[in-house]
């Protein structure tokens, strides 16, 4: 017969040491925690855990709980409960810190501040781009907070390498900045906040991260080389003009020279020879009519005297 083993006590031990440990530990932080009109968002870390939402106004230390999100086990929450204050109009006084809080029985862990993707009035818009070496964070110095309060209100930057938390504050600034002397092949991560007489805005964008790229390291061997070269045939040329110019003209102008043709001898005498030619003068006779007869008279022979 086949008799089901006992656990040994052992095993039993292990196992409500694990539970106890488990069940003493604070819940993971929630992840990627968001707000977008409105809508607070955020990525749950484990079952059976609920959340809780606090915020705090501009320029305030006081955390208040937003009623609606108070252990809640749901990953969202509509804040738009929160409004601003009613003893100041300034845009900034609508802009609140929110934070996100995971809880388990009694134990709660961090608090997540959230961020903004997209730039409204408290939170402002970003655009990264990268070169080789730099990375420039792209800003508009015409908003909402710079209208009321001009050069007061900047923009601070938060800067670091991926992995690096939290980022550390790099500069504040009116406009876009470019951070030089980056190593390529790296990846940075910025996140930027409004501030307002130094005072932070929140909320803040959300953290961007890029990889610095390499730059293009051409092969620049040929182009030297022909480079090279070429200067060595021009320097040939320009000294072979030189030399001629400076050592054989006068050959260059015999060379220059008209060539004058003379007849050779005539090399087939006999049959060939070329004999000089003499006029000769001809004689002819001078034909003298008298009474009707003809006699000839010689035109080199002067006339007779008429008797």
């Amino acid at each position: 017969s086949c008799s089901a083993s006992t656990p040994s006590p052992g095993g039993f031990l292990w196992f409500a040491f694990f539970t106890f440990a488990v069940a003493s530990q604070a819940p993971p932080p929630p992840q990627n925690v968001q707000v977008e009109k409105g809508q607070l968002t955020w990525t749950p870390g484990e079952p059976d855990v609920t959340y809780t939402v606090n915020y705090r106004r501009f320029n305030s230390d006081k955390w208040e709980a937003l009623p609606a999100c108070i252990q809640t086990p749901f990953h969202s929450c509509n804040i738009s409960a929160v409004g601003p204050r009613d003893t100041n109009d300034s845009p900034e006084n609508s802009c609140v810190t929110l934070r996100v809080r995971a809880e388990r029985r009694g134990l709660r862990s961090e608090g997540v501040n959230a961020c903004s993707r997209y730039g409204d009035v408290c939170t402002p818009p970003l655009s990264i781009l990268t070169r080789p070496g730099s990375l420039t964070v792209f800003l508009n110095d015409d908003h909402e907070l710079a209208k009321e309060h001009a050069n007061n209100a900047k923009h601070r930057i938060y800067f670091g390498r991926e992995g690096e938390s939290p980022l550390q504050k790099y500069e504040d600034t009116i406009d876009s900045r470019t951070i030089e002397d980056l190593e390529e092949g790296q990846r940075y991560c910025v996140q930027v906040a409004y501030t307002v007489h130094g005072d932070l805005v929140e909320p803040r964008s959300c953290i961007q991260c890029e990889v610095i790229p390499a730059s293009e390291h051409v092969n620049r061997t040929p182009m030297i080389v022909g480079l090279l070269v070429g200067i060595v045939v021009l320097a040939i040329i320009i000294l072979t003009l030189g030399y001629l110019g400076f050592f054989q003209t006068e050959k260059i102008k015999r060379c220059l020279e008209p060539h004058k043709y003379e007849i050779p001898p005539n090399l087939f005498r006999g049959e060939f020879e070329v004999r000089p030619f003499t006029p000769i003068v001809e004689r002819y006779d001078d034909l003298q009519i008298s009474h009707g007869n003809y006699e000839p008279r010689s035109a080199l022979s002067p006339p007779a005297a008429a008797s």
